[in-house]
Order: C-alpha cells, then structure tokens, then sequence
C-alpha cells in the first residue's frame, strides 16, 4: 500500500512540474497575434491587435455576418437538428 500512495505521490509531482502547465513563473505563454494551429480552417476571425500588455491583448475585430433560418417543428431533436445543419 506505501509503495502505491509512493506511486501517486510522484505522479502528481510529475504533473505540476510539467513545463507545458505555465504553473511556473519563468513559464512565458505563448506568442501574441499568432493564430492557434486550429485556426488554419473555417472559424478563425481577422482582428486587429490595438493594445499589447502583461499576458493579454486588446483586439479590434472585423463586423460579423449573421444568418438565421425559419423555425423547425419537429419532436425529434436529433431530426431537428439534422434539418437545421442541412439548411
């Protein structure tokens, strides 16, 4: 029983000593103004970078585009929901 509270016990140190946590204050976060590597497909909004501080960014981005479609009557939300993606 030690030697597996042992076993835990190092397992949890492995994990908050992990460099990709940012846990740690020497740990810088990733670069400003750079896309995530999810962003090279359909939902990745331009912006404008206005203001630059301590971990965080002002952003200014572009006008949106909103769609909307007629109401769907349907008991079945799986089949509603089918309908809706299809329009």
């Amino acid at each position: 029983m030690a030697a597996f509270d042992l076993f835990k016990l190092s397992f949890l140190l492995n994990l908050l000593s992990a460099s990709n946590l940012n846990l740690w204050a020497g740990n810088k976060a990733g670069p400003v103004g750079v896309f995530r590597p999810t962003c090279n497909r359909i939902e990745c909004p331009s912006y404008d970078v206005i203001h630059t501080a301590n971990g965080f960014e002002i952003r200014r981005y572009n006008s949106s585009m909103w769609m909307s479609t007629k109401p769907i009557d349907d008991v079945s939300f799986v089949s509603a929901t089918r309908t809706g993606f299809r329009q």
